[in-house]
């Protein structure tokens, strides 16, 4: 009869437990979009397409991953993926949300940082009829609005680095920022055109010194890998370097963590008080 009496605590101890009647897994793009998602979400089976040392703007689906969107529930994508119109064509509209909407040409396709599209990307995910029907969708919710109210703050705080005395700023790296400023007098002027990947020459990393000494640049913000690892070159040369998040990659911390330590080297970029 022991098996029995264990048996019994078994069952009892699992009825505690919030049943699970949803095991589609959740299809996210993006490391931006997941970090949210998996932040407001944590108890659903999300699935990353974008590899652990992949770019947003290179990184393509497998083959097993196109079946991954076929059979998923949801897929959140940014909408400015290289691939992004092919999802329409393997799944349910229904199921799909993205920050652009289908066949919008866009300014930027660093679209995570148009905070607006984050807010009305999120408001329109819960009103899903699927989500609705979930027994955490009320705790879903309340995540949300927490979300949502600390997105507001920062975007505020943002359109406040219009007080600060400097109106530009320089980036050593591909611009990622236009949304952030785009309602704003300030500007973004990358000392890179386009994207560059793989390792820099020492001519090259000369050829940008050169350029911001001419300039007399001070202060400068790194946004990708491959220069952030040179740091201490320009800084042996007197230059004062930030990092800021460009969303393209991996990093430790939340969304809004991420977004937040950005707000930071804005600040000081732009010498606010």
């Amino acid at each position: 009869m022991s098996w029995l009496v264990s048996l019994l605590a078994a069952l009892l101890i699992l009825s505690l437990f919030p049943k699970r009647s949803f095991t589609q897994e959740w299809v996210v793009s993006s490391y931006p979009l997941y970090k949210i998602w998996k932040e407001l979400f944590p108890e659903e089976p999300i699935y990353l397409i974008q590899p652990p040392k992949g770019e947003f703007h290179f990184a393509e689906p497998r083959p097993k991953e196109w079946e991954k969107i076929k059979k998923a529930e949801f897929v959140i994508i940014v909408g400015s993926e290289p691939w992004a119109q092919r999802v329409y064509k393997i799944t349910s509209p229904e199921k799909i949300f993205s920050l652009s909407r289908v066949g919008e040409k866009t300014q930027d396709p660093h679209l995570w940082f148009d905070l607006n599209r984050v807010e009305r990307l999120l408001k329109e995910f819960l009103e899903s009829s699927s989500l609705k029907k979930r027994p955490l969708y009320p705790t879903y919710l309340k995540r949300t609005e927490i979300f949502l109210g600390k997105l507001k703050h920062l975007r505020e705080n943002f359109q406040e680095l219009q007080k600060c005395p400097m109106k530009e700023f320089y980036s050593l790296g591909h611009s990622v920022f236009y949304y952030l400023f785009k309602d704003t007098v300030i500007k973004e002027i990358p000392l890179i055109k386009g994207h560059h990947h793989g390792e820099i020459s020492s001519k090259k990393l000369r050829e940008l010194l050169t350029f911001a000494k001419e300039k007399k640049i001070a202060k400068i913000v790194l946004t990708e890998r491959e220069f952030i690892k040179h740091k201490s070159f320009f800084e042996r040369e007197g230059l004062e370097v930030l990092e800021a998040w460009s969303g393209d990659y991996e990093a430790p911390g939340t969304f809004l963590e991420l977004i937040e330590n950005n707000l930071r080297v804005f600040k000081k970029l732009l010498q606010c008080p």
